[in-house]
């Protein structure tokens, strides 16, 4: 970009230089015609060193502010499907699922309490004889649960608001774009454990954007950026529920 502005200063600072030349050298009625046709060249030059400047800068702009919406479809999709499988123990790969599950559920509201009770079992293994209140016996400890009462779904996750109606895909004023969603299992310690992914296309998602740098984002490779030519969310192949956004995008524990 310095390189750039240099290029801008002198390339102003010859047209300028040959304007005073013209004005010095050629004949009076030359002279005006010829400095218009110089400062118009000057000014399209300079027109187009500043767009080949500003260019990147706001392709980075539009960028980051299509990535954040994006990334926020996408956290809305990790805490739809998280509730999901809280209560079903799996995940779904249906938006329309995701849908009434927000709009139909409740979720529990547990009271967990940590206690110890007698041991029976033990003190009868050892002919352990004691009283009601276990005294000179074995104790063990347990957790009693109890439920006292329920929230709906839409209340806990998506109150005052109906977004989780529009998982399925992300609007960027008249650009939509459509959101990709897997299920599967992930087999660790031979137990199936459920996972699941959300994509987001990223040409889709800059379509419209200068075509030579959506092919330079495609191929980026750094940790301050998204890698690749996708924005996800989940794996099928890993238990995870992370995506491959850095934090500047949205929260990505």
């Amino acid at each position: 970009m310095l390189l750039l502005l240099v290029f801008a200063v002198i390339t102003f600072l010859v047209a300028l230089g040959l304007v005073k030349l013209i004005d010095k050298f050629l004949p009076r009625n030359a002279r005006f015609i010829v400095s218009i046709v110089l400062w118009a060249v000057c000014g399209v030059l300079t027109y187009l060193i500043y767009a080949s400047v500003m260019k990147p800068i706001n392709f980075e702009k539009a960028k980051n502010e299509r990535y954040e919406i994006a990334v926020k479809k996408l956290l809305d999709i990790k805490k739809a499907e998280l509730g999901y499988k809280t209560l079903h123990g799996k995940y779904t790969d249906s938006f329309d699922e995701l849908v009434r599950f927000v709009e139909n559920d409740k979720f529990p509201i547990i009271s967990r309490k940590d206690t110890a009770v007698i041991d029976a079992e033990r003190n009868a293994a050892f002919r352990i004889t004691t009283d009601a209140t276990g005294k000179g016996g074995f104790f063990k400890d347990v957790v009693i649960i109890d439920t006292l009462g329920y929230i709906s779904v839409k209340d806990s996750l998506f109150k005052n608001t109906d977004r989780y109606k529009r998982l399925n895909e992300v609007k960027i004023d008249e650009l939509t774009v459509p959101i990709t969603l897997q299920t599967g299992e992930v087999e660790r310690s031979d137990i199936k454990m459920p996972v699941f992914q959300a994509v987001i296309d990223k040409n889709a998602i800059l379509k419209g954007l200068d075509e030579e740098l959506i092919e330079q984002e495609n191929r980026v490779e750094s940790i301050e950026e998204i890698n690749g030519d996708e924005i996800k969310l989940g794996s099928l192949e890993d238990v995870t529920v992370t995506g491959n956004w850095p934090k500047k995008y949205g929260n990505n524990e």
